[in-house]
């Protein structure tokens, strides 16, 4: 009968115990239908009825730990999350979030044993361990860091990479021995590849080991005589044991090799750049080197700019730069940088044919670029080719791009209403200039014509006095702005300050011939 009576009581127990696990399950289901479909609060409370039935339940606690931080209430969060991983310690898929959460936090001495468990759980992540020994060099944990990279090494093979860090970490230890014996693996595990030989060399040189250096460098010619980087390797040898004719004699045989790409021929010249700047005497030879190079690629937009720089730099005449833009353009035509350069060198020196030949190019390859068209629409209206220079405004006003300069803006209308003053439509030249001034109000030259174009037809004599005073305010000796003000005086019948004005342009006891001859 006692028999009997226990079995009863361990069936009442177990059959409790299902009907609570079924809850459970059900509850945790509905949670989750409600949090993929974004309704956080209702998944909130469904989680938290969870622990109610089931105060032990890591997965409740796992979502409402991360559901926590998305309401910003973080502390909670962290508390959810640690319990949850105190209950299922071998669960990777909570480990790591709260791993990741504590690093954001930088707070990585709690984050590293969970990265090391995480690591031990799924024992293939690389990327895990790579963090582990990013974090034990930064703890001063250096064989710790080496251990986790080798285990790496065994994941992944040998690598550069990995050989470069533990090279790294052992001269960190002071084992320069074990440091070398690491780069020596990789050159045997990959003995065709005369990169990582010449990578040795170049390792013993920097702790000054020249003698061993050079032998390694010796071994590679006899395998690989024409090999670049054993080339760019010896330059710097010979360059920190002060050879300095063979230096130039391997710099000037690599420059002008046909098979140097562009980028080592500009990391040479780069380097020639910085010497003549301590030693004049390598400043001729510079320019003759970039000569004779582009004749070997006269291609290369790269090492083009980099002349123009270094004529600029030595302040050499624009007219030698605005030679090296040009042939920029010949290879690159839409290139920006050289169209800009070439706009502005043209604009300064008045050459009008150039600077429209420019501007056309500017206009086609850059439409969103106003300057262009603002430059181009002025030309053309000097010129007399109205219609077009005001398509070619309209349109450039049209396409500009979001960062174009205000004042070029308001220059760009100012320009429309020059235009319409030109063909006699006063009004639309009016409406223009206000646009202008929109964008500008202090535009002194809008405020200028505005104000003249007024007055000739003898309109608004008070607005136009109005503008023209704050464009002599602001140039108080431009005689063109004084010349206006004076006139708008003198159509308003204020002769004695119009007088008064014209008497700061010109004094009353000016020779004939002076006043014959001033613009």
């Amino acid at each position: 009968m006692r028999m009997k009576y226990v079995f009863c009581i361990l069936m009442s127990l177990l059959s409790g115990i299902s009907a609570a696990q079924s809850r459970l399950d059900y509850f945790m289901t509905e949670a989750a239908k409600k949090r993929m479909l974004g309704q956080w609060s209702a998944a909130h409370d469904l989680y938290s009825h969870c622990l109610e039935i089931d105060s032990c339940s890591a997965e409740a606690l796992f979502h409402l730990g991360r559901m926590s931080f998305y309401i910003r209430e973080d502390s909670i969060g962290l508390e959810y999350l640690y319990r949850a991983v105190e209950l299922d310690s071998m669960n990777p898929y909570y480990v790591e979030p709260l791993a990741s959460i504590l690093i954001r936090q930088s707070r990585e001495e709690e984050a590293l044993p969970l990265l090391e468990r995480l690591s031990r759980l799924q024992s293939g992540r690389s990327d895990v361990l790579y963090h582990i020994a990013g974090m034990y060099d930064r703890f001063g944990r250096t064989e710790d860091a080496v251990a986790t990279l080798d285990r790496l090494e065994m994941l992944e093979g040998k690598m550069q990479q990995l050989v470069g860090k533990k090279f790294a970490l052992y001269m960190q230890m002071g084992d320069s021995a074990k440091a070398f014996r690491e780069l020596q693996s990789l050159c045997d595990e990959y003995p065709a590849d005369m990169s990582f030989r010449i990578d040795m060399g170049y390792r013993y040189q920097q702790i000054g080991d020249f003698d061993r250096a050079l032998q390694i460098y010796d071994e590679v010619r006899k395998t690989d005589p024409s090999n670049v980087a054993l080339q760019m390797a010896m330059l710097d040898y010979y360059a920190v044991q002060g050879m300095d004719s063979l230096y130039v004699a391997v710099r000037d045989s690599i420059l002008y090799a046909p098979g140097t790409d562009t980028e080592k021929r500009a990391v040479l010249m780069q380097q020639m750049i910085q010497r003549a700047s301590a030693d004049s005497a390598e400043i001729d030879g510079v320019t003759a080197r970039f000569e004779r190079i582009l004749q070997l690629d006269s291609m290369s937009v790269d090492m083009l700019a980099m002349y123009a720089a270094y004529l600029n730099y030595r302040r050499q005449p624009q007219a030698r730069i605005c030679d090296v833009m040009s042939r920029i353009l010949h290879v690159e035509p839409d290139n920006d940088m050289a169209t800009r350069w070439l706009l502005s060198y043209y604009a300064g020196t008045r050459n009008w044919a150039s600077l429209e030949e420019i501007c056309r190019r500017g206009v086609n390859y850059h439409p969103e670029e106003l300057a262009y068209s603002y430059f181009l629409a002025m030309i053309l209206s000097e010129r007399g080719d109205l219609r077009e220079a005001l398509e070619v405004m309209e349109k450039g006003l049209r396409l500009r791009s979001e960062e174009t300069r205000i004042a070029l803006i308001s220059d760009a209308f100012l320009v429309k209403g020059d235009v319409y003053y030109k063909q006699g439509k006063w009004q639309k030249a009016f409406e223009e200039y206000d646009s202008a001034l929109v964008y500008n109000k202090d535009n002194v030259l809008c405020l200028n014509n505005y104000a003249y174009y007024l007055s000739l037809r003898n309109e608004n004599l008070d607005k136009a006095e109005e503008m023209s005073y704050r464009t002599i305010k602001a140039e108080p000796d431009n005689k063109t702005y004084l010349d206006t003000y004076a006139w708008i005086l003198f159509m308003q019948g204020k002769y004695a300050e119009a007088r008064k004005y014209m008497d700061r342009i010109v004094s009353e006891d000016s020779a004939e011939e002076f006043l014959l001859t001033d613009e």
